[in-house]
């Protein structure tokens, strides 16, 4: 007997087996298989289902005289094999401009097209089709595009916590352009923070993780800088509460001098640009953004007319709220204007990369990004992970996936989208969790298991390359975890950055994989957000905190700190932190990435997967005011032992240059 559901799942990217983090095969349900495929908006139900869906699916594939796209290189010519006799007409990207047209039949060759994804319309008979032409190039850009000796090494940093010690509830952009200003003067080429994505004026109770945006293709303005706001309280901590409550009225001050000053029109030549550019979907996130204020942060639970976006109740409610519409309009500005002066400061400065932004993985659920009408998100589903050693009961991120079959059918504009607002003011980017470009581990409604669903690869890294060579920014790819075979070579051959953290690479007999072992095509971190610090790590400071939580065991905790114990007798020092700093400097890596936190030898970890309450997640502040920065004897000792290994910006690297030619002068 047939199983059509297993050929179903097959055909559409449904994975029903997977290899676990132990290496063994996890065989997925049939009830959750289902799932899965009702998430992906295809109705099914049983065999007889399934059976119908895939006859119809493979009888309108065979009508297609193309696939749904075609990969072709950038500024070349090409030819591609036609199914059926044709009529066609390639248009630009973003445009209606015809590129080029013609009757073809069996090869249709395509002149040599610019940098984009380009919409080729066939008429077949009586019908209309439409293959999306991705003219990417070679790879995406790399460090060697930008300099002659692409050996550089920068810092990571939490933004929420860069308050410049008490003179600021939160951190902000503006902060943020200083502090980089600071560190470019001991030689660093990039500062890296978590997502900047919009959280949204009201947000579920609790939540702070930057890494649950309510909309990616947007910015945060709880880091608006307000010149007038009050100072910090001193604590160890940000205050969320109160930081947020200030921020929201200063920006709604600010707006009404702004729209007063205009005779109330809230226009001006920068602004009135910066909306048109933005186009409907800061318009329609604008609209999202009042109605939470009233009606709450997740639409799923908004009245009907709006959550199901009525036409006639939401022009009704922009009448009524065009203020507030405005507000949220201006406030994008504000932050656009206010990162985009972050990456000059950090340019001017010195640093030939600058900021090092974080594109999120998915948005939550109930947010913006996933309200929007052309959103190609689903909602029935969760992004998460299997078991692993981090979760040794799965994990399950309330973060929406998105549907490749729709995907495809939009030509992945919406992909395309977020990643060039999120190199708009960066010189380098990072995707969270990149295996998702290959699959992604769903877990639908209902069901306490998931499944890998498959994605177009190929033509999501055509999309990635595109993106990085029309906004000139280096791409890096966070690709941990349970990495597929291959996907770090396709990775790399793309001109894709990989993550090298040198507390997972560890020798068999307790320490650390020689520095010289990382990729070259790769950043070398000892930590990342998620992970103990440097100094953290040898005091098994995790550890303690999840065997005081009862989140481990006595066996296990002892069994961690003699694993660290014996990590450090490897090292031979008593002061860990400025040796594995050192090791990190020599690393075959082009870049090296050191935490604010490690530099200041801090054991307290940014956040402590598996916790919400019980752990102050995304809330330490930063252990560096900006003169600190400047005036630190770590920072000091840090660049000297990047400098020796040829690791520094240009300005650092004409420093050293004059100093060791004065050196050879006789006085």
């Amino acid at each position: 007997m047939t199983d059509w559901i297993s050929q179903l799942c097959t055909h559409v990217g449904v994975q029903e087996q997977y290899r676990g983090f132990e290496g063994q095969d996890v065989f997925v349900s049939y009830e959750t298989r289902i799932a899965v495929l009702n998430a992906l908006d295809l109705d099914v139900a049983s065999e007889a289902d399934a059976q119908a869906m895939l006859r119809h699916m493979r009888a309108e594939e065979m009508r297609l005289p193309l696939p749904p796209e075609v990969i072709v290189s950038a500024g070349q010519a090409s030819a591609i094999p036609l199914a059926h006799k044709a009529a066609w007409s390639l248009e630009a990207e973003g445009s209606a401009e015809v590129l080029a047209s013609g009757q073809a039949e069996g090869l249709l060759s395509l002149p040599a097209l610019p940098l984009g994804i380009h919409r080729l319309r066939l008429l077949v008979g009586t019908r209309t089709f439409t293959t999306w032409v991705l003219a990417r190039p070679a790879r995406a850009v790399r460090l060697e595009d930008h300099m002659a000796q692409p050996r550089i090494w920068g810092v990571l940093a939490a933004l929420y916590g860069l308050t410049n010690g008490d003179a600021a509830p939160i951190g902000s952009y503006d902060l943020l352009g200083d502090y980089a200003a600071q560190m470019a003067e001991h030689g660093a080429d990039f500062l890296g923070i978590n997502p900047v994505h919009a959280m949204g004026p009201t947000r579920p109770d609790g939540l702070i993780s930057p890494y649950s945006p309510s909309h990616r293709a947007f910015l945060n303005t709880w880091h608006c800088a307000d010149r007038s706001a009050h100072s910090g309280n001193g604590a160890a901590l940000v205050d969320y509460p109160t930081a947020l409550q200030d921020n929201k009225h200063a920006l709604a001050a600010q707006f009404a001098a702004f729209a007063n000053r205009l005779g109330g029109t809230a226009k001006n030549h920068a602004f009135g640009a910066f909306v048109e550019r933005a186009g409907s979907p800061l318009h329609q996130f604008a609209l999202f953004e009042a109605l939470a204020e009233i009606y709450g942060p997740d639409w799923r639970d908004w009245p009907p007319r709006y959550r199901d976006q009525d036409a006639d109740a939401l022009a009704a409610f922009e009448t009524g709220n065009a203020d507030a519409i405005a507000r949220s309009k201006w406030a994008q500005w504000q932050a656009e204007q206010q990162l985009s002066k972050a990456q000059a400061k950090a340019r001017d400065a010195g640093m030939r990369v600058g900021l090092y932004l974080d594109l999120a993985v998915g948005p939550r659920l109930g947010g913006a990004e996933t309200w929007a009408k052309d959103t190609s998100l689903v909602t029935r589903a969760t992004l998460g992970a299997p078991p692993d050693p981090l979760g040794p009961e799965g994990q399950s991120w309330g973060l929406a996936p998105q549907s490749p079959i729709k995907g495809r059918t939009e030509g992945y504009a919406g992909f395309a989208r977020l990643l060039g607002a999120s190199m708009r003011h960066a010189g380098m980017i990072r995707i969270d969790h990149v295996l998702g470009l290959m699959r992604s581990f769903w877990i639908p409604d209902g069901c306490s298991e998931g499944a890998y669903v498959s994605y177009p690869f190929d033509a999501l890294l055509a999309v990635v390359a595109i993106e990085s060579v029309r906004n000139n920014a280096i791409v890096v790819g966070e690709d941990l975890g349970l990495v597929p075979e291959g996907l770090r070579d396709e990775l790399a051959a793309n001109g894709i950055y990989g993550l090298d953290v040198l507390q997972y690479m560890r020798t068999p007999a307790g320490g650390f994989v020689d520095a010289s072992d990382t990729r070259r095509l790769a950043i070398c971190t000892f930590a990342t957000h998620d992970t103990p610090t440097v100094a953290g790590f040898f005091a098994a400071e995790d550890a303690r905190v999840r065997h005081r939580l009862g989140s481990i065991d006595d066996a296990t905790f002892a069994q961690t700190r003699a694993d660290r114990q014996r990590a450090r007798e490897t090292l031979a020092t008593a002061d860990p932190v400025p040796d594995i700093h050192r090791r990190l400097a020599g690393a075959q890596s082009a870049m090296v990435a050191i935490q604010l936190d490690d530099i200041a030898e801090r054991t307290s970890q940014q956040n402590l997967p598996g916790t919400v309450d019980t752990y102050p997640n995304w809330q330490l502040k930063a252990p560096f005011t900006v003169e600190d920065v400047a005036t630190s004897r770590a920072f000091a000792r840090l660049a000297r032992d990047m400098r020796a290994q040829g690791r520094s910006n240009l300005k650092q690297m004409e420093k050293e240059d004059d100093l060791s030619d004065c050196s050879n002068v006789a006085h």
